[in-house]
C-alpha cells in the first residue's frame, strides 16, 4: 500500500512539474489548458513507468541494503532535481533555442539537464526507500 502511495505521489509530482514547465515555455491560451494536462499525465506516466523499471535494480540485495538504509539520499535527489529544474538557468546550464513561429532566439535550461532532473525526481519518489515491517 505504501509503494502505491509513492507511485501516485511520483505521478502527481511529475504532472505538476510538467504543467509548470508548459506554462513557462509553450503556453498559448485555452487550447493549452485543455490539451496539456493530458500530455502531462502521459509524460508523467511514461516516466514513472520507466523509473519503476529502473528501480527494479534496487531489488538486488546489496543495492537494496544501501538504498533502504535511509531516506536521506532519496530526499537529496528530489531536492537537487527541483533545484536544478528551477535554478539551472541561473547556474549557466542553458542552451539557445529558436522560436519556430517568430524565428527569435532565446536561452533556456539545457534539455538534458531538464530531462535528467525530471527523471531523477520521479525515480526517487517512485522508489522511495520503505523499510519492510518485521514480522
Amino acid at each position: 500500500m505504501r509503494r502505491l502511495l509513492c507511485i501516485l505521489v511520483a505521478l502527481g509530482a511529475g504532472w505538476c512539474v510538467y504543467m509548470v514547465a508548459m506554462v513557462m515555455t509553450t503556453y498559448d491560451g485555452l487550447l493549452s489548458l485543455i490539451l496539456q494536462p493530458f500530455m502531462g499525465a502521459l509524460a508523467s506516466g511514461l516516466c514513472t513507468g520507466l523509473a519503476l523499471l529502473v528501480g527494479l535494480l534496487t531489488r538486488i540485495r546489496l543495492i537494496r541494503r544501501l538504498w533502504c538504509a535511509s531516506w536521506v539520499p532519496a530526499a537529496v535527489i528530489v531536492a537537487a532535481s527541483l533545484l536544478l529544474m528551477s535554478l539551472g538557468s541561473a547556474l549557466g546550464l542553458v542552451e539557445t533555442y529558436t522560436n519556430p513561429d517568430t524565428g527569435q532566439s532565446f536561452k533556456g535550461l539545457h534539455y538534458m539537464v531538464a530531462l535528467t532532473a525530471y527523471f531523477a525526481m520521479i525515480f526517487a519518489i517512485a522508489n522511495w526507500p520503505i523499510k519492510k515491517a518485521i514480522g
